[in-house]
């Protein structure tokens, strides 16, 4: 079974997040949207690149939207309303513009790659293959905690997703798998 990789990037925690996704259809990618806004909370705005599958979602979002709105109180639309999602798409033949993503998917693709080799994965397999690779990517630093030049400490992305630096438990090395 052929399978994709949907990778969710935020723009202000540089927090990586990737999800399993089994086509490239925009209601396959919907569910997707959902479960990630699930796990890491509700998207403000979405900037993606033009393909078919990210376009038909957002129209599908918007759809769902309106037809949420039309069937509720105006008083949960006034409080509900603002927080639409606003999805940006870069311009057409401009995929520098969309430099962060890019660089998320080239470490994916570099971890995936140095960990899973040619082997084949089951749907679960694979879901915790991501999930390590999640754990690799999200623990790198972004400026120092304190201005203390002795102190190494340095805040992540993770420190956003679980407000805490996590230590995991020891993996066996990647010739055991």
């Amino acid at each position: 079974m052929k399978g994709y990789v949907a990778v969710f990037v935020c723009f202000k925690t540089k927090a990586v997040h990737l999800e399993l996704c089994t086509n490239l259809t925009k209601e396959a990618f919907s569910r997707h949207l959902l479960a990630s806004s699930l796990r890491r909370g509700l998207f403000k705005a979405i900037m993606s690149d033009n393909g078919k599958t990210f376009i038909g979602a957002e129209r599908a979002t918007e759809k769902q939207f309106a037809d949420f709105i039309k069937h509720v109180s105006p008083e949960i639309v006034q409080e509900y309303a603002p927080q639409g999602i606003s999805w940006q798409f870069i311009p057409p033949d401009a995929p520098h513009m969309g430099g962060l993503w890019e660089s998320a998917v080239k470490r994916f693709k570099s971890h995936s790659k140095k960990l899973a080799g040619n082997y084949k994965f089951n749907y679960k397999e694979f879901t915790t293959l991501l999930i390590r690779i999640e754990a690799v990517l999200n623990p790198r630093p972004l400026t120092t905690l304190s201005q203390d030049p002795f102190d190494l400490t340095a805040l992540t992305p993770r420190h956003f997703l679980k407000r805490a630096s996590i230590l995991a438990i020891p993996e066996p090395g990647v010739e055991s798998l």
